[in-house]
């Protein structure tokens, strides 16, 4: 059988990642092939972060010989550190480069959270505070009221795919609040996607992460609506 015969997808990731490509590959229905090009990735703060579009502008290039159906710029902050827009403008830049359809992980959370009816959010990050006040103005002003963020204080993106979940288990429980309607656990970095129905059923209200988006928003924007078990989410 033609490798990707129903759909291919470029998945574009910092080079210190894991999750995204395991997961990405582990819940691609069948037919869907994935093609990973890896971009260098040195610090996860405004300067590191903002480094990335260049490299994932170039990345796209890179992937065009694959002939993927869709490219995905899977990373959240590094696809909203310049604030609202920011992801938009990302896309714009890599379809210009590549000629093919894209989106990103920030893009996909706005999707999702839109999709789940989301008002008022709390979110838990392996991230620094500085970096969390950013993805906190992105969201609201895009519209979300964040009544919570809480990170593990991480500059090192090697830090991220060794973070277990039981710490991001306790710290999206610390955060959580009563009148909270979603819980978000950002960071592609992470590897706790298999652990959302637990967490869902935990907290009762729909948990989403930054993996779970990126692949629920990449497949609905293929037109393919598997309905895989990963959370209230792909319910819909």
């Amino acid at each position: 059988m033609y490798y990707g015969w129903k759909a291919k997808i470029g998945l574009i990731i910092p080079s210190t990642g894991s999750a995204p490509e395991r997961d990405f590959n582990r819940y691609a229905p069948d037919g869907v092939a994935i093609f990973t090009q890896r971009v260098s990735f040195e610090k996860v703060d405004h300067d590191g972060l903002s480094a990335l579009g260049d490299l994932v502008v170039e990345a796209s290039r890179l992937l065009v010989s694959a002939e993927p159906d869709l490219l995905v710029f899977g990373c959240t902050t590094g696809s909203l550190i310049k604030g609202a827009g920011y992801d938009k403008e990302l896309i714009e830049r890599i379809e210009s480069a590549s000629g093919i359809h894209a989106i990103t992980t920030s893009t996909a959370l706005l999707e999702a959270l839109k999709a789940l009816g989301a008002h008022k959010i709390v979110v838990s990050t392996p991230y620094s505070d500085s970096v969390n006040a950013t993805e906190k103005q992105f969201l609201e002003d895009n519209g979300f009221e964040v009544l919570g963020i809480q990170g593990l204080g991480y500059t090192d993106p090697r830090m991220m795919p060794r973070t277990t979940f039981d710490k991001m288990y306790k710290l999206s429980k610390a955060v959580l609040n009563p009148a909270a309607d979603t819980v978000f656990a950002s960071c592609t970095g992470l590897g706790i996607i298999d652990y959302i129905p637990t967490m869902e059923q935990d907290f009762s209200r729909p948990v989403i992460t930054s993996n779970q988006v990126s692949i629920w928003y990449a497949l609905r924007s293929l037109g393919i609506r598997d309905r895989l078990n990963l959370g209230h989410l792909f319910d819909l």
